[in-house]
């Protein structure tokens, strides 16, 4: 890399004047876009400006509000400094590169970094004969110009990320069964993609293609534990769990427990909570006589969306943060499971009853966008809570500092969502808020 001149001391405090860096970025923005040193150059100038530029190139370089490029450096050129004017601005600002040139520095980086990828691939599954014809596809690929996988890989998907770590598992695995062992789901993850978190949902459907067995017969998964409290049961030869007798809760296999054995479930209907303190809480309430009450800790696990995805027809219904994290949380698992849940005790009024996190202006303006988006693309049951949220500069509740609020009432409100027609039931994204205002009730 040429190393960038230096410029005597003088003319870097030109350099850094008004005038000086006016001009200076002005030129290298007109360099960047085509344009050359032995033109005029438009340049809107203060009166200090203008007089900075005087002092540097004198009074025959300046024409109104345009700077005469070439007169500017001969003016540099035969001065004190020697220095033509493209030296200058290098000096100042770095080498000089046209946009286009940049498109092409770009689009030459990518070939190469395609190349690569495709390379690196391409010798980790050579040696596995299953990957045969995948292999055979990667090295037909045409000039390195995109991303994209082969169109007729198993793998079924058009994203290469997808498709390079599902081929990079793939080869771990089809090693593995020929040693006649079955990987566990983060073993393999951590033996061929670098950590064990790095499955994705569309990773697996595509490594499941490519080894030709679902996921969970492919490699071992771990189950998640699920806590609740309520009329539930579980058996398999003899009762393993009665959710309603544990106090405070119990923690249930929710793999297993959704697929395996007799899971019955005497509750009016299901409450998920967002955190662990309000789900405590719930023991010191009615609520749990007739719901069953799951902690949902944040973001749903995949077990959790099978749990609820086996359940029978019974209402959900779902009590988070009144935050834009909150709503998103309850939206995860709806979508994940396939199951309508309702929101409840997140209602406008009760946003404004609660306390509000202290948080600096720069994190509040990310959540107010973050609210106002969702009045566009969340159900529209969440939507009262986020134009609130959003109306109030993205100021966050947390359900804890509801409790008083809330607890008393909860099970009323349940109990009334429960009472609604089927048909009112039915509908995916009704709205359902309490008919007391917690404030007066």
């Amino acid at each position: 890399m040429t190393k960038r001149p230096e410029l005597p001391e003088a003319l870097a405090r030109w350099a850094d004047s008004p005038g000086g860096r006016a001009f200076c970025e002005a030129a290298r923005r007109r360099i960047a876009n085509g344009g050359q040193l032995d033109r005029k150059m438009s340049l809107t100038m203060t009166p200090r400006q203008r007089a900075d530029l005087v002092d540097l190139f004198g009074t025959s370089s300046l024409s109104g509000s345009a700077i005469r490029l070439d007169r500017a450096n001969t003016a540099l050129l035969n001065g004190a400094y020697v220095l033509p004017l493209r030296q200058l601005l290098i000096a100042v600002g770095g080498p000089l590169h046209t946009n286009r040139g940049r498109a092409r520095y770009r689009r030459i980086v990518k070939k190469a970094d395609i190349q690569r990828a495709r390379s690196t691939l391409a010798v980790r599954i050579s040696p596995i004969p299953e990957l045969a014809n995948e292999l055979k596809l990667l090295t037909a690929l045409s000039e390195p110009a995109s991303w994209l996988p082969p169109q007729d890989s198993l793998t079924q998907t058009r994203t290469w990320v997808t498709y390079a770590t599902a081929l990079t598992a793939a080869a771990e695995w089809f090693q593995g069964r020929a040693r006649n062992w079955k990987f566990g789901e983060r073993e393999l993850a951590v033996r061929a993609l670098g950590g064990s978190k790095r499955w994705t949902d569309a990773t697996k459907t595509a490594f499941s293609h490519l080894v030709g067995l679902p996921f969970s017969d492919a490699v071992y998964t771990a189950d998640t534990g699920i806590r609740m409290l309520g009329p539930a049961s579980w058996k398999l030869q003899s009762l393993v769990a009665d959710v309603s007798a544990a106090r405070p809760f119990v923690d249930l296999p929710g793999r297993a427990a959704a697929t395996q054995g007799t899971l019955d479930i005497q509750a009016e209907g299901v409450l998920l909570i967002e955190n662990q303190e309000t789900f405590q809480a719930l023991s010191r309430t009615s609520v749990p006589e007739q719901w069953l009450c799951i902690w949902m800790e944040g973001y749903a696990s995949d077990a959790l969306a099978l749990f609820l995805s086996h359940l029978p027809d019974i209402p959900l219904a779902a009590w988070g943060d009144l935050d834009p994290p909150g709503i998103d949380i309850i939206v995860n698992l709806s979508n994940k499971s396939g199951r309508t849940i309702v929101p409840v005790a997140m209602s406008e009024q009760l946003y404004q009853t609660g306390y509000m996190l202290e948080e600096d202006r720069t994190a509040l303006d990310g959540w107010r966008e973050h609210a106002e988006r969702q009045t566009r693309t969340a159900p529209e049951a969440f939507r009262p809570l986020a134009r609130a949220i959003a109306r109030n500069s993205g100021r966050r509740c947390e359900q804890e500092g509801l409790h008083e609020h809330v607890l008393p009432h909860l099970h009323g409100w349940l109990q009334q969502y429960i009472g609604t027609s089927a048909a009112a039931r039915a509908r995916a994204q009704a709205p359902w808020q309490p008919r007391a205002n917690p404030k007066t009730s």
